[in-house]
């Protein structure tokens, strides 16, 4: 390399060979770390990049949240409270199980009743393993020949999932189920129940919807003397609106797919 036009008298050439490479050195280790700088940044760039790509995708292209439905509890969780020992809190009297006729028409008529109602899922192998959920035909007021969930009056003592464990055998017959979580609580107004009089009619209750899932998916369902007949059905609440199943069903159907959209898949 030439750093002038005219050589120096006296100065040889080697020299300034010898001051060429002085100078090519620090050239070449600046060189070497500035490409080692550029290929942090670019990697850093890359993926500060593709994370705000996948951030954008994933807002353009996911399905946004139904806050209108939602309100599912986390799965294990039956919004129990004790304040107390658990074990005596839960132990359930005889007294509690069977209530005078008289004196249950008078708690129809004049109080709220808490009922805790069951959506069962089994897994239909001959369907593709489609999830169904169970509904039976009431037999009896409120809501007379209208599928509905199975369920009934809570026990003093009782859990919802307890609650939802015994209703599942005493009007289905499945013993082999697993409470997963409380979907949602309604608050629910008849005008008719099967404690009417000429007198007082209907009828309110506050009812917990426990998912209920069957861990055997052929077991036989066993009705009690509540319900006429039974049927399963899919959980896409969609097919059951335009299927004309009952509101309360529906409404079931729309929390579970709030809460996980991929339930059903």
């Amino acid at each position: 390399r030439t750093f002038g036009t005219t050589a120096t008298p006296g100065v040889h050439t080697q020299s300034k060979s010898i001051s060429t490479g002085q100078c090519a050195a620090p050239n070449s280790i600046q060189s070497s770390t500035m490409t080692k700088d550029n290929s942090a940044v670019y990697v850093a760039a890359s993926f500060l990049a593709g994370a705000l790509s996948m951030f954008v995708a994933s807002k353009l292209f996911s399905k946004p949240e139904d806050r209108d439905n939602a309100g599912a509890v986390v799965e294990g969780n039956d919004l129990s409270l004790f304040y107390g020992d658990i074990k005596e809190l839960t132990t359930i009297t005889k007294s509690s199980k069977f209530l005078p006729g008289e004196l249950y028409s008078k708690m129809v008529q004049d109080c709220v009743i808490c009922c805790v109602d069951c959506l069962i899922v089994r897994i239909n192998p001959d369907k593709n393993n489609r999830k169904e959920c169970l509904l039976v035909l009431r037999g009896s007021e409120p809501v007379k020949g209208v599928w509905w969930l199975p369920g009934g009056r809570l026990l003093k003592g009782e859990t919802f999932f307890a609650a939802a464990r015994r209703k599942a055998m005493q009007e289905t017959g499945l013993s082999k189920v697993n409470p997963i979580q409380v979907l949602g609580i309604w608050n629910t107004f008849f005008p008719t129940s099967n404690w009417d009089t000429t007198k007082a009619k209907g009828t309110q209750t506050v009812n917990p919807i426990v998912l209920v899932e069957l861990e055997e998916s052929g077991a036989d369902v066993k009705l009690d003397n509540t319900s006429e007949e039974w049927k399963w059905i899919g959980l896409d609440p969609d097919e059951a609106i335009a299927n004309k199943e009952d509101k309360y069903v529906v409404q079931a159907l729309l929390r579970l797919r709030a809460w996980n959209p991929n339930y059903n898949a």
